[in-house]
């Protein structure tokens, strides 16, 4: 009985091994999935970094375009505004030349007439002492 029974014992033996083995590599297979999924994860999850970090770069940058933008905005308003305000002081100080010469061409209109009358009186005279000599002259 032991001759016969020591092949049995090696075949379950052998089986069950056989068993071991095939359980193992199917373990091992479906790890090396597992870690070439993986691989695959890590290397798009390495892709989406790269990304999001020259989309970050690129915000960055559109954001310290912005800035200058923004800044020289406020430059340009500021610039504008003393402008402005400095055109409005000119503006007021020609209104106020305006008025001293509008004020001026008056007076000198106002002397002008009463010239101009003074000059019609004389003139009256004139042509009235003419005639009075010529009266006179003529007697």
């Amino acid at each position: 009985m032991k001759s016969r029974v020591l092949p049995i014992l090696n075949a379950i033996g052998c089986l069950i091994l056989t068993g071991l083995v095939v359980v193992l590599w199917t373990r091992e297979r479906a790890a090396d999935q597992t870690i070439s999924k993986l691989k695959g994860e890590l290397q798009a999850s390495h892709e989406q970094v790269a990304s999001e970090a020259r989309r970050a770069a690129d915000l960055e940058r559109d954001i310290a375009v912005l800035k200058e933008a923004i800044a020289s905005g406020q430059r340009a308003a500021v610039e504008q505004e003393s402008r402005s305000n400095s055109l409005q002081g000119e503006v007021s100080a020609a209104r106020e030349q305006l008025k001293t010469w509008q004020a001026a061409l008056a007076e000198r209109d106002a002397k002008l007439r009463a010239l101009s009358t003074e000059l019609t009186a004389t003139r009256q005279r004139l042509d009235a002492a003419i005639a009075q000599l010529k009266s006179a002259g003529a007697r």
